[in-house]
Order: structure tokens, then sequence, then C-alpha cells
């Protein structure tokens, strides 16, 4: 069974489809282009990225839409490294290397119990679908 929900958009009183900000460690990820656009006129800080929520995964990417991290299932935050970039090679091009790093535009994490209590919180997150 799917879970359908409509959130009611912050920004006016209609109603958008989809999920809202996600914050990593102080730092927001937008879910699509209105809502990173939408943080440069707001108080509380502008997008650094945008996220794409998966069945089993939160893919991070920054605000060129390049690739930087991924949340498991598990609640890891692993970095991502362009296979390309390591090898140097034409073919590798799209595929990823995902590592336990610290990922630059989130920074290190205050404390271990601050990044558990964070990644909890994303991937418990009902997805929100709306039709």
């Amino acid at each position: 069974m799917k879970l359908y929900v409509i959130i009611q958009s912050r920004y006016n009183n209609n109603f958008y489809k989809g999920d809202p900000m996600i914050t990593l460690n102080g730092r927001k990820f937008a879910a699509n282009d209105k809502e990173f656009i939408s943080s440069l006129f707001e108080t509380g800080g502008t997008c650094v990225g945008y996220y794409k929520r998966n069945k089993c995964s939160v893919v991070l990417s920054d605000h060129n839409h390049k690739r930087i991290g991924i949340i498991n299932k598990y609640g890891v935050l692993a970095c991502a490294t362009e296979l390309s970039e390591i090898t140097k090679d034409a073919k590798d091009k799209g595929k990823y290397w995902y590592s336990y790093a610290d990922i630059d535009i989130i920074g290190k994490y205050e404390s271990y119990m601050n990044y558990i209590h964070e990644m909890e919180s994303i991937i418990n997150k009902p997805i929100n679908i709306a039709q």
C-alpha cells in the first residue's frame, strides 16, 4: 500500500506535490528546482544541493546536479566518486564508487549521535507521493 500525502507549501497557500527540503549537518538540500530557488529568498539559509529519494536510498547532489553522496537504507552516508575520475577511462562515466568518508559540502558532524539521529529521521521519513 502506498502512502499518498500532499504537503501544504510554506511559500504560498497552494499545495505542492513532493518532498520538502532535508537538512544534513545544517546544510539544506532541495527536492526540486522550485524549492532550491525559493530558498534563495528565504531567511534560514540557502540550499547547497538537491536530493532524490529512491525506494531504499536518498541520492544527494550538489547545485550543479553532480552526485556527491548517498544515504543507504541502513542510514549510512557515503561519499560518491565517479569512477571515470579515478580510472581516467571514458567507459566508466556515470558509474560511481561509494566510500565512507566526509562529504565536503556537508562537513564533519559534531558527534556520532547527531549523525545517527539525522540519518534515521531522513530514512524513516515517509515518502510523499501525490497523484
